[in-house]
């Protein structure tokens, strides 16, 4: 501090001294009674003095303030708890410090930053008190409104914006407190998955305003079973989650039943009437014993297996679900190790014309020669091909193994009409998969009418249905036959004869096995043959093993068979043998296990 800010703090200390007592205090309360509220009130709450500006925020004249209860201004915000604690203090002789909430006299609340003071006699007993009082009531509202906010804010992070249920992350929240707590011993806890089975194809088949109505209609039916201990959240597409605790977990099988039931219902979209249902995985614990993402886990098992087993129900978990998904697991890794030690193999399927004047033609059939378990067909390792990564790996094989073979044929002159690939939804999903199709033929040198794509009813109830639809139209277009395979397992066959672009069908092996006994499968077939026939197209049986299908089928008007009655699926090298090109035919038998456990 330089000298000239010492001499003048000097001055101000000698003439803050030089004030008499009761100028000192006159000033002061002159000071208090402009920026302050005060009121004097005795021991029992009596007001005996008001300032003017706590008559001008009270609305009350002093005449009506003097010698009433304080308690008149009270506003009802607080407790009796929060004025006995304030009381006790005061009374004590201690100063109280605090916000409080008043009622003005038109009955308007305004809010005081108040500062009670006692005031004590000789003795130390408290004779009144004096009260000192700021009005914050702008600021406490701009707390409210920003508490407000902040709650609206919040809500609005934790509320799925279509349903107007909780989301994914109000969900996550809820699991964490709930983890975090202590909970008695025989409190359970459940956690279901839910999924919609005709979401998707009301999806693509209605646009997505109409999934957008199912999804809303669904949260709807959902919202009834809301309660303190069920807890319902959209955590994403067409997945709910359901979160339920309770003393008696018997109680969590009751209620995901009537669930189940209110997801049964008629959806009508357009021209279109959709049965709509919905498939359930849950896992039940106690809540002490509780992990997060082994329950998630658990019940994500539990839903796939729903799925899996047809739709529309309700799985529990068990622990034979974990290993299922350990095996497929174990699977994949073989399948993708067995992609790269080119372990897979193309065999091929005669399917003969029952025109003679025709060649044959030939189905090429995926085989694993597996080291260590000897041939296997794609049975024994089907359920690897829910990966959509592996399934296009795979079938990216498939197509250029299957045209380096027909190029093969043709060099070498080995008569046959067409060869057949198997290609699923997976392979769709490259929406460049037609014209890498045409490039692959041309690098390859393989007209396109030597080559026949074969697809099932499952591909076109997946996403992008049209885009299938016109994707085989383009390839029909070029020459390339289109066969509709597994005809009669799916769902709505006779609506795709319609509305998918085909040359022939192809009967499942299911009916043909019964077509001697003349009942029901045979009366299936020859409708089948009687439709397809009627719109220019020819069919192929499948599944022949016997001379007498094989004559019933021909007298019955199929155009091929296929089947271990003519030929069971043999190497590339093995064709012209089946042809009965230099010699008696020789058909070398598959060496197929009953099933397969892949070693880690």
């Amino acid at each position: 501090m330089n000298t000239f800010q010492e001499q003048n703090f000097g001055t101000y200390l000698e003439s803050l001294q030089a004030w008499s007592e009761s100028s000192h205090d006159s000033f002061v309360l002159h000071a208090l009674d402009c920026s302050a509220i005060v009121a004097v009130t005795n021991t029992k709450g009596k007001i005996l003095s008001v300032n003017e500006k706590f008559v001008e925020i009270s609305g009350y004249s002093r005449a009506e303030l003097i010698g009433q209860d304080h308690r008149m201004l009270h506003s009802g915000v607080h407790d009796s708890n929060f004025f006995q604690k304030m009381y006790r203090t005061i009374a004590q002789g201690g100063v109280w410090h605090g916000e409080i909430c008043n009622k003005k006299k038109n009955g308007k609340l305004y809010w005081v930053d108040t500062t009670i003071v006692p005031r004590c006699n000789e003795k130390g007993k408290v004779i009144n008190y004096v009260a000192i009082r700021f009005d914050i009531t702008a600021r406490k509202r701009a707390e409210q409104r920003l508490t407000a906010n902040r709650l609206k804010l919040q809500e609005a992070v934790n509320t799925d914006f279509l349903t107007n249920i909780s989301n994914r992350t109000s969900f996550s929240q809820y699991l964490k407190v709930l983890f975090a707590q202590e909970h008695p011993d025989n409190r359970h806890f459940c956690l279901c998955l839910l999924d919609i089975d005709t979401f998707k194809i009301i999806n693509d088949t209605s646009g997505h305003e109409s999934g957008d109505r199912l999804l809303k209609k669904i949260a709807g039916r959902l919202k009834t079973f809301q309660s303190t201990d069920c807890f319902i959240a959209r955590i994403g597409g067409d997945e709910f989650a359901i979160i339920m605790v309770s003393n008696d977990p018997q109680i969590f099988e009751i209620k995901l039943q009537k669930i189940l039931e209110a997801m049964r219902f008629r959806f009508r979209s357009g021209s279109l009437t959709h049965l709509c249902s919905a498939s359930l995985g849950y896992a039940v614990s106690k809540l002490n014993d509780s992990r997060k993402r082994e329950i998630l886990r658990c019940a994500d098992l539990a839903l796939y297996e729903a799925k899996a087993d047809g739709r529309n129900r309700i799985k529990k978990y068990a622990p034979f679900m974990k290993e299922k998904t350990e095996r497929r697991s174990r699977l994949r890794t073989a399948m993708q190790a067995a992609l790269k030690k080119k372990q897979f193999k193309l065999f091929y399927q005669l399917v003969l014309p029952l025109n003679q004047e025709r060649p044959p033609s030939f189905e090429a059939l995926l085989r694993w020669d597996h080291p260590e378990r000897g041939l296997l067909s794609p049975q024994y390792f089907y359920d690897a091909f829910d990966d959509a990564e592996l399934s296009i790996a795979i079938g990216n094989f498939v197509l250029r193994q299957a045209l380096t073979d027909i190029r093969y044929l043709l060099q070498h002159k080995i008569p046959f009409d067409r060869i057949s690939i198997n290609v699923t939804s997976d392979d769709f999903r490259d929406h460049n998969f037609t014209e890498r199709l045409f490039r692959e033929m041309k690098k390859y040198a393989v007209p396109a009418e030597k080559l026949t794509i074969e697809i099932t009813e499952k591909i076109l109830f997946g996403q992008h249905n049209q885009h299938i639809l016109d994707e085989l139209k383009k390839l029909n277009r070029a020459g390339v036959q289109i066969s509709l395979d597994d005809f009669g397992t799916g769902f709505a066959s006779l609506t795709h004869l319609r509305t998918v672009t085909f040359d022939h069908i192809k009967i499942d092996r299911v009916f043909t096995s019964g077509v001697t006994e003349r009942g029901i499968d045979t009366a299936i077939i020859q409708g089948v043959i009687d439709i397809v026939h009627s719109m220019d197209r020819v069919v192929v049986a499948e599944g022949v093993e016997t001379a007498e299908q094989a004559e019933e089928l021909r007298l019955m008007g199929c155009d091929f068979l296929q089947g271990w009655h003519f030929s069971k699926a043999v190497p590339l090298s093995q064709i012209p043998h089946v042809l009965n090109m230099d010699g008696p035919p020789w058909i070398k038998s598959e060496s197929i296990v009953p099933e397969m456990d892949v070693a880690e």
